[in-house]
């Protein structure tokens, strides 16, 4: 549901002299307040870290160095400082996952980054982790979901600053490494691993802002886990999207070079895996509500990029021959650090400021509801909240509920649709902030679920998405 507001007209007679005097303040107040929703512009990153601090019969100290890996990440990051990273294949050893946060991360004049908690049920030797930097998030809550390989880490972190009013802005994030290989078992494995992060977001009935990113191992797009994340999730704000949008059969293909993530280098070095750039296996995926800015959170358009990939790599290295896209001593450092390249893209955080033209467009949509406070002087008189459906939803029954922002439950109910496609809330509201609104409905054959945020303010307004 988008964004719309409409504001009571006022029952009032004045002058004319006294609506210029309106508008002057009014005026006024409007560049204020805008000044004062400036949103933050958040970088996120995806990188497989290539065993990061595992020694295994083929990655070694030799071939693989911590202290040399170190030294491209710092050159990485003092390029690009992401406030998110989701990195895979990194050692479940907390010196080692820990020692990439103090040395590489909190370093170079960086500081105030984190590290979620480890979590490894399924005892991979490789996990899939999120650092952030805590001046702009907070972690609230974070859980693995297991699959039939390695567990997937799911986060929800908060935005900072809280605000004065209390409210603030969620983002789920999940980090995944899905299982790697061409054959038909490795491909029903992946789509399996896959489902589940599906069927754990239907079970917990999930809806907020999402970003799904690691590395999926697909090959095409047709493949059962890429199809199961884009297509199968049939709640639209489960439903992801790649920012890309270039179906098809990545692997191999040249048509595809400008977004392949693997591999930078030509010759394999015994861990690193050669062949040039000729896979896309690493994304970021984002689902309806971070696409669309439905809650605060929109995706900046154009910005996912693969530093280091110019297009013109395909079976060839990062730094083979001169790369515009990224500073020399970047593409020397993205050889060396990984046989994948890692994937990146920038959120925008915080209220949008809608446009009159949005607004005019928005209210015309049929799926709405209204909400009246309470009197500040008769506090006993109920307000008039209500939901209004499209016409063809009339004469149904659904049930709802409205948590609060941090996802407490405030209230719930089961009501009937009446003949004029409308659902009355019993006991309204009383405190002002953000809350989240779940609807599920079924009338005159129709049936389905929306989620989506309101605001309930100290003015009468229409709200709703």
């Amino acid at each position: 549901m988008l964004n719309y507001i409409r504001w009571t007209k006022p029952e009032v007679k004045a002058s004319g002299l006294f609506f210029r005097v309106l508008a002057v303040i009014l005026l006024t107040w409007g560049t204020s307040y805008a000044q004062g929703l400036r949103r933050d512009t958040v970088t996120v990153m995806m990188y497989n870290m290539l065993y990061y601090g595992v020694n295994t019969s083929f990655c070694t100290s030799s071939n693989n160095s911590v202290t040399a890996k170190n030294a491209g990440l710092m050159t990485l990051f003092n390029y690009v400082r992401p406030d998110l990273l989701g990195v895979c294949e990194m050692s479940p050893v907390s010196s080692v996952n820990l020692g990439f946060l103090n040395n590489v991360l909190n370093n170079g004049g960086r500081s105030g980054y984190l590290r979620a908690n480890l979590m490894n049920p399924s005892g991979s030797d490789i996990v899939a982790l999120l650092y952030y930097d805590s001046v702009k998030f907070g972690m609230h809550r974070q859980m693995p979901i297991s699959t039939q390989g390695r567990d997937i880490a799911w986060y929800r972190l908060f935005h900072k600053p809280i605000p004065t009013s209390g409210d603030t802005t969620f983002l789920h994030v999940a980090v995944a490494h899905l299982k790697a290989g061409g054959t038909s078992s490795d491909i029903t494995q992946r789509g399996q691993e896959a489902g589940a992060l599906v069927q754990y977001m239907r079970a917990n009935r999930f809806s907020g802002n999402l970003l799904v990113m690691g590395d999926l191992n697909v090959s095409a797009s047709s493949e059962p886990a890429y199809d199961s994340l884009i297509n199968a999730a049939s709640v639209l704000n489960q439903r992801l999207k790649d920012p890309v949008s270039r179906p098809g059969s990545w692997s191999g293909n040249s048509s595809f070079a400008l977004w392949h993530t693997q591999s930078p280098r030509t010759a394999s070095n015994g861990c690193a895996t050669g062949g040039g750039m000729d896979d896309r296996y690493d994304h970021i995926l984002l689902n309806d509500w971070a696409m669309g800015d439905s809650a605060q959170i929109k995706y900046v358009p154009a910005s996912f990029r693969i530093p280091g990939n110019d297009g013109n790599r395909f079976n060839g290295s990062v730094n083979g021959t001169f790369n515009a896209s990224v500073p020399v001593a970047v593409a020397n450092a993205l050889y060396e650090i990984s046989d994948h390249l890692p994937v990146m893209l920038k959120l925008a955080i915080g209220p949008a400021l809608v446009s009159s033209t949005e607004l005019s467009e928005a209210v015309s949509e049929p799926f709405r509801f209204r909400i009246s406070p309470h009197s500040p002087a008769s506090p006993s008189i109920p307000s008039s909240q209500w939901i209004q459906f499209p016409n063809s939803y009339a004469e149904g029954f659904c049930r709802w509920e409205i948590r609060d922002a941090m996802g407490r439950r405030m209230e719930q109910g089961e009501d009937a649709v009446d003949a004029l496609g409308r659902i009355q809330f019993r006991e309204p509201v009383m405190a002002k902030g953000w809350y989240t609104l779940t609807v599920e409905w079924q009338g005159n054959a129709r049936h389905g679920s929306l989620s989506g945020k309101m605001r309930y303010a100290s003015q009468p307004f229409w709200g709703g998405h």
